[in-house]
Order: structure tokens, then sequence, then C-alpha cells
């Protein structure tokens, strides 16, 4: 009797611990969702960005709540060229009005434009077998006043290739043309990668059901070029119990999105990337009450949308050595709820992954952790490029078709798949 009292003793203080630790995972939970919820305020941090002051009221809330913990903050000023189009946007095909996101965006780089113009559909050929004749063509004089329609799929192709930019290389010495519209063969994204620059004109992007006889079209765009937009990085950390920053593990989110494009259309970007600043802000919070063995260092990046600008500011002007980074993490778009973790690794991080890999499999995290080559895609590209052991983590599931659209809402955002994501990513700290 007395072994079973015993046996009875152990299983209960194991199932205390355990919804101990489900409690502390469940509120954790609850302070990430509040923390989405508020960055993706579009009334209050207006996408993020240049609108409005977006990108400082965000900043702002971040450094509020690194100082909360009684850590110490510190800042990455740096300033880029970028073109923001805040003020009228429409377009209409012979009479008809599209709806933005839906039917057409406008590419980062276009210029203002207000006018009515017949629309020129370009033969396939001008892109294959007549390519060296394309700028000739279009710069005839002919289409001062049109609009030049063509394949982008071909277009990207035949004109794209190794150390190309695609538009900055092939649409800029287009100074005879009204304006351009690209045909996808898909729903068109917006993007403000590439805003660092502008075309003489505006580029327009529509999906398949774009009519191929259509006559004119009418377009209402503003733009303003800003020459010195100021972004910030934002860095903490949390000792560890080995104070020396030898060997610390970094996680790394960007804060910004893209903020407005056109009046009244505002990019919330909640799950981009509210849910990776939010799940550091939580973790930040996790690990101040549960000190790790090694130095922990957030980074919150700005300028991500700007082509990663701030991971390669901080890359390039590291505030602690990047050789001594055991392990980063960057956590971008994780606010969905797909059964398999999507994952981009650096050479120098394959033993990681399947240190992840293990955990996942053995505490069932993830049906699978899918991995996709390396890409310069999000901020962990600029720390790969550096040998830094760093690992990409997203979720593409019902959400991700929301992507870079005014949809990415809190309404639209998932946290079910965050308790799985934190004790991956705690349990593997633990026991690297």
């Amino acid at each position: 009797m007395v072994g079973m009292k015993t046996f009875i003793c152990t299983v209960s203080s194991i199932l205390l611990f355990l919804t101990a630790c489900n409690s502390s995972v469940e509120s954790y939970k609850l302070m990430y969702e509040g923390y989405v919820k508020e960055l993706s305020d579009s009334s209050r941090y207006f996408g993020r960005t240049d609108y409005k002051g977006g990108n400082v009221i965000a900043a702002d809330f971040i450094t509020q709540e690194i100082r909360k913990l009684g850590l110490d903050v510190m800042e990455q000023d740096f300033t880029y060229p970028k073109n923001t189009m805040h003020g009228a946007l429409s377009f209409s095909v012979d009479g008809r009005e599209y709806e933005f996101s839906k039917e057409f965006v406008v590419k980062e780089f276009s210029s203002s434009k207000n006018a009515t113009m017949d629309i020129y559909f370009l033969p396939d050929e001008y892109l294959t077998t007549k390519k060296d004749q394309f700028y000739q063509h279009l710069n005839s004089g002919n289409y001062l006043n049109s609009f030049v329609a063509f394949d982008f799929a071909l277009f990207s192709e035949n004109f794209g290739g190794k150390g190309v930019e695609l538009y900055r290389d092939n649409l800029v010495q287009l100074d005879k043309v009204g304006g351009i519209i690209f045909l996808y063969d898909s729903r068109p994204v917006s993007y403000v990668a590439r805003a660092n620059y502008t075309t003489p004109f505006p580029v327009v992007c529509v999906g398949p059901d774009f009519p191929r006889n259509a006559k004119t079209a009418t377009i209402n765009l503003e733009n303003k070029f800003l020459h010195n937009y100021k972004a910030k990085n934002i860095v903490t950390y949390i000792k560890g119990e080995d104070n020396d920053f030898d060997d610390y593990y970094l996680f790394m989110a960007h804060y910004d999105h893209l903020g407005c494009i056109g009046e009244g259309n505002v990019f919330s970007g909640a799950n981009d990337n509210a849910s990776g600043t939010s799940f550091l802000l939580t973790l930040m919070n996790y690990y101040k009450k549960n000190r790790p063995e090694n130095p922990i260092v957030f980074l919150f990046l700005d300028a991500e949308e700007a082509n990663l600008l701030g991971a390669y500011h901080y890359a390039d002007n590291p505030i602690f050595p990047l050789k001594d980074i055991e392990f980063a993490f960057n956590l971008d778009m994780v606010g969905d709820s797909a059964d398999n973790l999507t994952t981009e690794v650096s050479s120098t991080a394959m033993e990681d992954y399947l240190q992840l890999q293990e955990l996942c499999r053995r505490h069932k995290y993830f049906n699978e952790i899918k991995t996709r080559p390396l890409a310069d895609n999000s901020d962990h590209y600029a720390f790969a490029v550096k040998g830094v052991p760093v690992m990409y983590f997203s979720l593409r599931g019902e959400i991700y078709p929301k992507y870079h659209t005014p949809e990415d809402t809190y309404e639209n955002f998932r946290s079910n798949k965050f308790p799985n994501m934190f004790e991956l990513f705690t349990r593997f700290i633990e026991e690297d």
C-alpha cells in the first residue's frame, strides 16, 4: 500500500506540474494575442510605416514594453529613399471601376498620373524573339499617351537573370510610354520592396480576368518621394546564467509593414508581421522570468518590406558579434493555423535543423518541418550570407492567401499554433 500511495502522489505531482505548465503557456498565448491585436490596430499604427508616423508609434510601443521589464534599449537609426502613395488611387477599364488589391495593384515605384489612355497590347514576340527591339519599339513615340500591356511572366523570364534588377534595368529607360499594365496569371499582390526609385509612369498589375479586348483605361494616382525616410532597428537582451556573450541566441522579427497604398487602403499586417514581433515580445517576458543559461538577444527590425534594409544594416553593424551567435531564429508570419512549420535553413544551421526536427517529431508539435530553398525573402537572409546559423520560421495555412492585402487583419489572425512553436523554441534552447 505504501508503494501505491507513493505512486499516486507521484502521478498527482506530475499532473499538477503539467497543469501549471499548460496554464503558463496559455497565459503567454493570451499575452501574444494582446500584442498582435495592439500592433495590428490600423487606427493607431497605420500599417507601421511612414503613413501618419506609424513606424515611429510602433517603435515607441516596442521600446516601452522593453523598458517595462527593466531591460536596456539599444537603437540603430538609418535612412533610405522611399516612394509613397498615400493620396488618390483609382483604376478603371472601359468605364468599369476596378477594386484595389482584388482586381489591380500598382507597383511601388509608380509615379503620379491622372489620365485616360488607350491600351496597346504588346505582341509576345517583343518579349521572346524580338527582345532586342523591345526598347526601340516602346520608345518610338507612338505610346506616349498609351498604356502598354504585356505578359509579366514572359517579361520576367526573358528580361531578368542573374544580377539584373528586373524593373529598374528595363522600365526606367522607357521614357516615351504613358504607362505599363502587367498581365499576371494570378491575383496580383502589393509590395514596397522596390520603392527606392520611380519609373517615369505608373505600372499597374492585373489578374488573368483582365479583358484582352480592352480599349481604354483611366488612372488617378498620386505619389510622393521621400529622399531620407527615417527607420529604426531596436535591440535588447536578457542575460543568461553565463553572462558572457561569447555564446548567445538571437531572436529577430520585423515590425514594419506596407502602411498605406492609396487613400483609405491601410494594410494592418496582423500576420505579417505583428505576429512575429509579438512572439518576440512574449518570449522576452518569458525569459525575463525564466532566466536562460545563455544570453538571448531580441532584434526588432525595420525596413524588411524595403528589401531587408534593416537586417542588412544590423548585419553590417552588429551590436553583438555575429560570430558568437549559437543559433538565430527569424519569425515572419507565424499567425496562421498550418499543421506544418515552414523553414529556410542557412548552410551553417543544419545541425540545429536536425535537432529541431527531432524535437518536433518526439513531441508532435507539427506534422513536419518543411524546408524551402534559402532565399532573400525575409531578414534571415542578411545573416545567412554572413555565415550565421539561422532559420526562418513561418506558418502557411488558411491565412496565407491574405498576404500583403488589406485583409491581413487581427480578425483573420490565428493563434492556435502558438503553444506548439513556443514550446518547440523554448525546449530547443533548454536542451541545446
